[in-house]
């Protein structure tokens, strides 16, 4: 198998990619999209349980953490799935072959 040089690599970085300004952009929100999918998480759970013995309008805060988080964080899943079918790579221009030969020796 042969391998790229250190020059082969950093042409490669020269050339622009080939993303449009909208998956650049979905790129960055799907990013914190899915960072705020965690901190919602491990929040529910934090919250579930350290702050269960206080109650707010009769129902602990580790119930509101539920009833609040758990639709959050499907919320936030279903717009990473939409997002990814609006704004991800088209299926046709994806191909089997994982790595192509590029350079023969």
């Amino acid at each position: 198998m042969a391998r790229r040089s250190i020059a082969d690599r950093l042409a490669e970085l020269d050339r622009p990619d080939q993303r449009t300004d909208e998956e650049e952009i979905w790129g960055v929100v799907r990013a914190i999209l899915s960072v705020s999918r965690i901190v919602v998480f491990v929040g529910i759970i934090v919250i579930s349980e350290m702050l269960e013995e206080y109650f707010f309008n009769g129902l602990s805060l580790g119930i509101w953490s539920l009833i609040i988080g758990i639709p959050l964080f499907v919320a936030i899943s279903v717009a990473i799935i939409m997002g990814d079918s609006w704004f991800g790579e088209d299926e046709e221009e994806k191909t089997a072959v994982l790595r192509p030969i590029q350079q023969r020796i």
